[in-house]
């Protein structure tokens, strides 16, 4: 089973940053995680931002502490998502958790566009959440989180790169997996060439074939003690993927950034892109090891 050992949680000192720390205080101590609590300052270290950036940082990491969870706070200087990768690679991080915005903190990342480069550029997967101001209570990761484990796959290899991770959060916390598979009508093309009855048959073999593969699956899971539940539908992978998660009401949606090959022949770097923009609930992107492309870093 898959170890979360090395977790990094950058923070710029916004509240919605924030927001992640429910989620890092749930998933840490399930695992014994290691927590780097990463800020990165910008210019001189001497500035007075880049000192309060180290206040901040080194009381969310005792605050963690009298959680009893291993926090360790990291000040790097330099290009936000640049430092982020850099830390990355450097400790063997397991798992990143971030926020997907956050516009006022002490250092003003545009989380934004810093999530987007590391998701798109991070060898480790990352768990982004829809940034909100923490609850009061800071309950909310333990009421919303890991009750239903929604797994989108494509047929593919890669695409199957997250489910891992969804077993491993599966077995650790006593939920369900929801597999999804979701067949993409033909385009306007491929339906004029196979006519009418012919484009019906075509659908219906890739519902077939999408069921006897999840089917296979869930047989897998269910070896492992995991209850799960599949279906395949037909339509826009990524709107049928978000109306699922709504309709089922998951509490975290697991699936891989790439994935080509596969039944569907999803192309999901963009659907997962749609899915992050459209989805309510954190999302676990998972990039496999045969689409990571290393990049020298200067």
């Amino acid at each position: 089973m898959l170890q979360l050992q090395e977790i990094l949680a950058p923070l710029d000192g916004s509240g919605e940053a924030e927001g992640i720390l429910p989620y890092l205080r749930d998933l840490a101590p399930r695992f014994g995680s290691h927590v780097h609590i990463l800020g990165v300052g910008i210019g001189r270290k001497t500035r007075r931002v880049n000192r309060l950036l180290e206040d901040y940082i080194n009381r969310i990491a005792k605050g963690l502490h009298s959680d009893n969870i291993k926090a360790e706070p990291v000040i790097r200087y330099g290009i936000a998502a640049d430092k982020i990768l850099d830390f990355t690679v450097e400790k063997e991080i397991d798992l990143i958790i971030m926020a997907t915005h956050g516009r006022s903190g002490i250092t003003r990342w545009w989380m934004g566009s810093v999530a987007e480069k590391v998701t798109s550029e991070a060898t480790a997967p990352v768990l982004l959440i829809r940034s909100k101001r923490p609850s009061k209570t800071g309950t909310a990761g333990k009421l919303l989180f890991l009750h239903k484990i929604l797994a989108p796959l494509d047929g593919s290899d890669i695409g199957e790169s997250a489910l891992s991770y969804a077993e491993t959060l599966a077995i650790n916390s006593g939920t369900s997996i929801s597999l999804l598979q979701v067949v993409s009508p033909p385009g306007t093309v491929e339906a004029s060439l196979l006519g009418g009855p012919d484009w019906r048959k075509f659908v219906r073999a890739m519902h077939d074939a999408g069921v006897d593969y999840l089917k296979s699956i869930s047989e897998r899971l269910s070896g492992k003690g995991i209850k799960s539940t599949y279906e395949v539908v037909t339509g826009d992978p990524a709107d049928k993927i978000v109306e699922y998660a709504e309709d089922e009401k998951v509490g975290l949606i697991a699936m891989s950034t790439h994935g080509r090959t596969g039944l569907a022949r999803w192309v999901l770097g963009s659907v997962a892109d749609k899915v992050l923009h459209g989805a309510r609930m954190p999302i676990l992107l998972v990039r496999s090891p045969k689409m990571v492309i290393p990049k020298p870093r200067g």
